[in-house]
């Protein structure tokens, strides 16, 4: 389906109850809301739209207007970006859809979008610490080349609750090797699309779903007018999580809309990405090298020869950039992995975070061994997995307690 912006309903076949949403690109929202329900750990994690879905038997993920099992998608009006949430809120009026008032515990003040918040302007701003996540925002569809263009972002704080339509601003930062400060890039925003209430085993969180723009380059901000004041006091150094800086002059360099460029629409996110890399001094954080101007992937510059728990046995551990790209892809990093065995013909072992991927690694490698090191209690929703773990005499779990 070509990508449409507007008002879309599911509808609930057997109850009769409805969700009415809103989306810049609709077909990729309904593959969001319906995506790996056959993988789904802990049903009550899930906002309810997508409890419905699991209880009711939705069998597949879902992009195109129709019926599917007992639920009913359609396009209610097409419209541009900038009237979504005023023509999705005329709906939910009109309708009066029941998930919509789920999504939070019921009341009668948290019928989403609020009516009050419609037209207020806000400059929502979150931050991405490269140097503790260990990866770039969006690093899977950059390395992918994946069509959806969503985002999903979970957070406990309460203003989540009046972000529906609004946007949210990423910067993000990273420490270079010789330089004295860490260097700050403006990367994209999401335009958020929903907002749900769910309990986790991290406890009540908000999770905010919606559209990506990415900045048709990232806006190095640290030399602007302006901004170690916002960095500092506005933001409190990007220690306080989602913030709204509107009442800050330097919002005016956040807001520029012509900086950015819906992701889809992105030609070559790869080249972006290499594009971004290669300005930047310190090489040991890039995941692409331009080689004779064309681009390769180093994705193993991660990886060390170490020595295991004293053994004499050499193997290989990685950082949570590797982590995150054996969650994203595993077939990407199986193939990948070949010719760095060969460079170490004695290296046996491979210490991994917590993933269930790791079993289609343990496939491809019968003679590596598959080390998975825990503290304390490994929570009940890995059960299924860990099962699968036993079948496998190269997957060891170990204890660090």
């Amino acid at each position: 389906m070509k990508s449409i912006c507007g008002i879309y309903k599911i509808t609930n076949l057997v109850n009769g109850k409805s969700y009415i949403g809103q989306s810049i690109n609709i077909s990729n929202r309904w593959k969001q809301h319906t995506q790996s329900l056959d993988k789904i750990k802990n049903i009550d994690e899930e906002n309810p739209l997508r409890r419905a879905f699991c209880k009711y038997g939705l069998p597949q993920q879902v992009s195109q207007p129709g019926t599917y099992g007992n639920f009913k998608f359609e396009i209610l009006l097409e419209c541009d970006k900038e009237s979504l949430t005023e023509n999705e809120y005329a709906k939910i009026e009109e309708l009066q859809p029941e998930y919509n008032r789920m999504m939070c515990p019921p009341s009668p003040d948290r019928m989403w979008p609020r009516k009050e918040n419609l037209n207020e302007q806000h400059c929502y701003v979150q931050y991405h610490n490269y140097d503790a996540l260990g990866y770039l925002p969006g690093e899977d569809s950059f390395l992918y080349k994946t069509d959806d263009d969503v985002s999903h972002t979970v957070s406990r704080k309460r203003v989540c609750l009046n972000m529906k339509g609004q946007k949210i601003y990423l910067i993000v930062g990273i420490k270079q090797y010789g330089h004295k400060k860490k260097d700050f890039f403006l990367w994209e925003y999401t335009q958020i699309e929903e907002v749900s209430f769910t309990e986790s085993m991290h406890g009540q969180e908000y999770s905010l779903d919606g559209s990506r723009f990415l900045c048709k380059e990232p806006t190095y901000l640290n030399d602007l007018p302006g901004f170690d004041y916002f960095a500092k006091h506005t933001m409190g150094s990007f220690a306080y999580g989602i913030q709204d800086a509107i009442n800050d002059p330097f919002s005016k360099y956040i807001l520029n809309e012509s900086n950015f460029i819906q992701i889809n629409k992105t030609k070559d996110r790869l080249n972006w990405l290499a594009n971004f890399e290669s300005q930047l001094d310190d090489k040991a954080l890039c995941l692409t090298i331009l080689n004779d101007g064309k681009i390769e992937l180093n994705c193993f510059q991660y990886c060390d020869e170490i020595l295991l728990c004293n053994d004499v046995q050499p193997g290989f551990t990685f950082n949570d950039r590797f982590y995150n790209l054996l969650l994203w892809n595993p077939n990407f990093i199986i193939d990948l992995f070949q010719p760095l065995q060969k460079q170490h013909p004695n290296a046996h072992e491979v210490v991994f975070s917590l993933n269930e991927n790791i079993l289609k690694f343990a496939q491809a490698y019968p003679d590596t061994l598959c080390i998975i090191p825990y503290s304390g209690e490994i929570h009940e929703s890995w059960n299924e997995v860990l099962e699968e773990f036993k079948k496998y005499k190269n997957i060891e779990l170990r204890s660090l307690d």
